[in-house]
């Protein structure tokens, strides 16, 4: 068994941290938890002293696309559809998903990717092959012609091409986009329920993509089957006929209605706000060249901090989501930006933190094995250089970042001495580090 004394425990849940405690490893889950006064290690137990660092449960980023890097002016979402080879799209995903483990976050949901690359990659790295975060996956997302994720709308008609996305217009053709979905694999269906580009030119915000009845089917196959619906969406009537039709989760959500925000409420509908886009943007001065999209978006930012504010209050459940491939968004920075950025919307960190641990969890139907540090939990952990409910942005610094283990296994070392030298032994004496 292996055993770590920590400094400060944040178990996830929103508790009060426990200070000087040890957790107590094996076969790749929690085994116990207590307080270092008590420990008494076995006589074959292995013991860290990590007793300066806080530990978190492994990070969650409830909404990335791995296909993208998030590099500025990274083609992925244009170009590539028509020119990436698919064995190209699957290296882009496993190094991405590498660059999220490696910053802490344990557990990734991928919201629409290429040649079911998603899929593949969750298989292989269940299956031991490659290292990497534990995924969630919607294989490709559900769209309508001339919708949000239609590939199609930027070339001549009859162009087909391998995008993130599936066009399904109709209740009949949707029920068939998601049963392809399922035949591959997937564990949730995500839909475009709104978009914004067609009525940008004529100064609004929203129009609704699929009809009530689309959405319905959808959901219909979906539950039928166990799945989750996860929804893009920014608000207007589209929104609400998403949450009539019985969607899961919302994505984005920047302009949703006080109404809308009761509704999710009252049904237990998350809300993954994804701020950071619009967050990078304005930081990077990242101005787009259609000045329609740059009036959307600069309303966006104005409001979604707001509507954020407004969710927590009415009581829906806050989910952290990066939307980590979008310009400016990479991945391994993404989801402790995205954590930062709800703060700033009125979040304490510890509720951030919950968002991107516990909360995640519960949306992603992974409650049982991870977000929280408890015993019987997978052992994924996160050790922290410092207090982040008194600076949550010191994650961003994988400096203060130093170890992430996933199933009790190190999978990102940046320690100045390896835990592999730590001492052993049965006396509590002896369970400390050099030094120390």
């Amino acid at each position: 068994m292996l055993s770590i004394r920590v400094g400060r425990l944040i178990d996830g849940t929103g508790g009060s941290p426990l200070n000087d405690m040890v957790v107590s490893l094996a076969s790749g889950r929690i085994e116990r938890l207590e307080a270092w006064a008590a420990f008494r290690p076995g006589p074959a137990d292995e013991v860290w002293d990590l007793s300066p660092y806080t530990v978190l449960p492994g990070l969650i980023d409830a909404h990335v696309h791995l296909f993208g890097s998030g590099v500025p002016g990274d083609p992925s979402w244009t170009v590539h559809d028509a020119t990436e080879l698919p064995a190209a799209v699957a290296l882009n995903c496993l190094s991405h998903a590498q660059q999220n483990l490696a910053a802490g976050f344990t557990t990734v949901r991928d919201l629409g990717c290429r040649h079911y690359a998603d899929v593949a990659l969750r298989n292989a790295i269940n299956a031991g092959t490659f290292e990497g975060p534990r995924m969630r996956v919607c294989g490709v997302g559900l769209t309508s012609t001339g919708g949000h994720m239609d590939r199609g709308k930027h070339f001549i008609p009859g162009v087909v091409l391998p995008g993130p996305s599936a066009v399904a217009d109709g209740p009949d053709e949707a029920r068939r986009a998601v049963r392809l979905n399922l035949r591959y694999g997937v564990d949730f269906i995500k839909i475009n329920a709104t978009l914004s580009e067609l009525v940008r030119p004529l100064g609004g915000l929203c129009s609704p993509e699929m009809t009530l009845e689309t959405m319905q089917a959808i959901c219909e196959v979906a539950h039928g089957h166990g799945r989750k619906v996860a929804a893009h969406c920014h608000g207007g009537i589209g929104v609400t006929w998403a949450l009539e039709a019985g969607v899961d989760v919302l994505e984005h959500g920047r302009f949703l209605s006080d109404e809308q925000l009761d509704t999710m409420a009252h049904k237990g509908v998350f809300l993954c706000p994804t701020l950071s886009p619009e967050a990078r943007a304005r930081e990077l001065k990242l101005t787009p060249s259609d000045p329609h999209l740059a009036r959307w978006q600069a309303q966006a930012f104005d409001a979604m901090y707001q509507t954020v504010a407004r969710a927590h209050r009415t009581g829906v459940i806050i989910v952290s989501g990066s939307d980590a491939a979008m310009p400016g968004v990479r991945h391994g920075h993404g989801g402790a930006y995205e954590i930062a950025q709800l703060v700033k919307a009125g979040l304490t960190p510890m509720e951030a933190l919950v968002a991107a641990t516990s909360n995640a969890s519960r949306c992603l139907d992974m409650s049982g094995e991870v977000g929280t540090i408890e015993a019987g939990k997978c052992a994924d952990l996160v050790f922290v250089d410092g207090n982040p409910l008194d600076h949550v942005e010191m994650i961003q610094d994988l400096q203060h970042v130093p170890l992430v283990l996933k199933a009790g296994r190190v999978v990102a070392n940046r320690l100045a001495a390896p835990p592999s030298t730590f001492p052993r032994g049965p006396q509590r004496a002896a369970a400390t580090s050099p030094g120390g």
